[in-house]
C-alpha cells in the first residue's frame, strides 16, 4: 500500500493555538501552560503566519538586558517536543519580570511550512531534511493546522508497516537520538576521510 494515501489535511491537528505578535509574555506563558504545549504560531492581526514562539524562546530571553540571547536552537518550536528545558520554564514561568515584553520581541521569524495536500512522504522528508519533530501546514500564510513526526508515524502504523500499535513519543524519540548518534558516527567517517585523502 503506497504511503502516498494520506496528505497534510488528513493527518493535521487543526485546533492550533496561535499568539499575536503584541502578545505579553505573562500572557504567552498562561497560554502555554493552560493548553499543555511547547510553542505556537504567531500571526498578524490579518491572521497570516509571521513567526512561532516556543517556551525555549522565552527561557532564552534575557530580560535583564531586554535582548534575546543567542539561541541553542533558532528551530526550538519545531523541535522541543519532549520539553528538555522543562524545569527551566517551570522556574522562569514563574518570574514577574518580564515587563512589557511582548512575544515579538522573542519570537523567530524564520517559518517552517508545508501545504494541505502535501503527501506524508513530502511531510517525512522536509522534516528528515529539516531536523524537526513538526511542521506548520498552511495555506496562502493562514494556519490550517500541524503535523508532528508522531502524526506521521501513528499513519504509517496503520498502513501495514510493522506493529499496528500505537506508537509513542518516546519511541520517536528513542527513534531520533539514534539517527543523530549514527549521523554524528557518519560524520566522523568523512572527516577522517577527507584527512586521509589530504595525505596524499
Amino acid at each position: 500500500m503506497s504511503t502516498y494515501k494520506f496528505v497534510a489535511k488528513d493527518l493535521m491537528t487543526e485546533k492550533v493555538v496561535c499568539v499575536h505578535p503584541d502578545t505579553p509574555i505573562h500572557t504567552l506563558i498562561k497560554i502555554l501552560i493552560k493548553n499543555h504545549i511547547n510553542g505556537a504560531p504567531v500571526v498578524g492581526k490579518d491572521g497570516k503566519l509571521v513567526g512561532v514562539v516556543s517556551k525555549t524562546d522565552i527561557i532564552e530571553y534575557d530580560k535583564k538586558t531586554s535582548i534575546k540571547r543567542v539561541p541553542v536552537s533558532k528551530i526550538s518550536f519545531y523541535s522541543d517536543t519532549n520539553g528538555k528545558q522543562k524545569k527551566a520554564f517551570d522556574k522562569i514561568s514563574k518570574s514577574k519580570g518580564f515587563g512589557k515584553t511582548v512575544v515579538k520581541d522573542i519570537m523567530t521569524s524564520h517559518v517552517i511550512t508545508a501545504q494541505a495536500d502535501d503527501t506524508i512522504d513530502r511531510l517525512a522528508k522536509i522534516m528528515y531534511d529539516k531536523k524537526i519533530h513538526r511542521v506548520i501546514i498552511q495555506d496562502k500564510g493562514q494556519v490550517l493546522g500541524v503535523v508532528s513526526t508522531l502524526d506521521i508515524l501513528n499513519a504509517v502504523s496503520t498502513m501495514g508497516y510493522g506493529s499496528s500499535a500505537f506508537v509513542t513519543e518516546e519511541a520517536i524519540l528513542d527513534l531520533q537520538e539514534r539517527l543523530e548518534t549514527a549521523e554524528k558516527s557518519i560524520q566522523s567517517l568523512r572527516d577522517i576521510l577527507s584527512k586521509i585523502r589530504g595525505e596524499k
